[in-house]
């Protein structure tokens, strides 16, 4: 089945108990993270379930890992939750085979299972199969709009006691760049300052705090290597790095930008028509489009895929134990190599 924006979220709240099996993806990670956990919360407010998380690479290594998963029954009769994190249509042929199994035998499907994914235009394989399966569902959600994250940051202040002035609330949205993640890190952050600060938050207190703003130099120094200016690139680099910016993220700013132009790619092959650029999170203005679209051409989707994939192991090891070293001399190789063949 099929659901899409506001759809999707309230499916999120209010699942079928008839479908076990879901799909959600969109060009937000951040917001196909927040509808899964919903989804998630949801299940489990139904019947006591214990979360299951598999690994992308596991399942596709052993795919007996996850149909065991998906058929165990649990002795204590609690349920089980599967959460997939996965990229693209690398997993379809296995999921080809779950959705076949869950049609023909779904009594053998003990578990609920949830897929979060990126950005799947229409012509998916994946999305198609969840979308056309009478018993599971393919959740299609959207990037916030500057509306939206108003909203979100309004309520979560309101929530926790804290206020909020318009003027620091006009600077706090501006400088968000429409990634969910990101916007929930910083209303977080902001919640535990104005908490009993005994007045509303004001602009002097937003610049003072966030850091909406601070990652502009990494992100300078990613658009420079995609577009493969190597001198520019190597002392944007140099200087990211003298500021003290972690490895992890100069990696996730990669990730963000990646995914920026595989949704562009995708809009474009969708028909997307010339507005192609204000569609995308953040929106790459009339300015800004001769060089996007140059850098679209260098970095066709399949290599996009790739990067993505390979930026994806690099934040796993940032963040295993010991991890970080590794994960900075790795960075700044994949930044040589990356505008290096940029440049060719």
């Amino acid at each position: 089945m099929k659901y899409q924006g506001d759809s999707a979220l309230r499916f999120a709240k209010r699942p079928d108990a008839a479908c076990k099996l879901a799909l959600v993806f969109g060009d937000d990670e951040g917001v196909v993270a927040d509808t899964a956990n919903a989804l998630i919360a949801s299940w489990q407010k139904a019947a006591p379930a214990t979360v299951l998380t598999l690994e992308e690479d596991d399942v596709k290594r052993d795919p007996v890992t996850l149909f065991d998963a998906l058929e165990a029954q649990s002795l204590l009769g609690d349920a089980t939750i599967i959460r997939i994190r996965t990229k693209g249509e690398k997993l379809f042929s296995l999921f080809k085979d779950v959705l076949a199994m869950a049609a023909d035998s779904p009594d053998r499907i003990a578990a609920n299972l949830v897929l979060q994914n990126g950005t799947l235009n229409t012509r998916s394989k994946l999305r198609t199969a969840f979308e056309a399966a009478p018993n599971a569902a393919a959740l299609h959600v959207f990037a916030d709009s500057d509306t939206d994250i108003t909203t979100r940051v309004q309520a979560f202040l309101k929530d926790r006691g804290a206020e909020i002035d318009e003027a620091a609330l006009s600077a706090f949205v501006s400088g968000l760049p429409g990634h969910r993640s990101l916007a929930n890190a910083e209303m977080e952050k902001l919640a535990v300052y104005a908490h009993d600060l005994g007045r509303p938050v004001s602009t002097g207190d937003i610049d003072a705090l966030c850091e909406t703003n601070a990652d502009e130099s990494a992100r300078r120094a990613v658009l420079l290597a995609l577009d493969g200016n190597v001198s520019h690139a190597q002392a944007e680099l140099d200087r990211v790095v003298d500021a003290g910016l972690s490895p992890i993220s100069l990696v996730r700013m990669f990730e963000m930008e990646a995914s920026r132009m595989l949704a562009a790619a995708a809009l474009q092959g969708d028909g997307g028509g010339g507005n192609v650029g204000m569609k995308l999170k953040p929106p790459v203005w009339k300015s800004e489009w001769p060089a996007f679209q140059a850098r679209l051409r260098k970095w066709p989707t399949p290599r996009l895929v790739r990067l993505v994939e390979r930026l994806h192991d690099m934040e796993k090891t940032a963040k295993s134990p010991g991890g970080a070293g590794i994960a900075d001399a790795a960075t700044r190789e994949l930044f040589t190599a990356l505008y290096s063949a940029a440049a060719r």
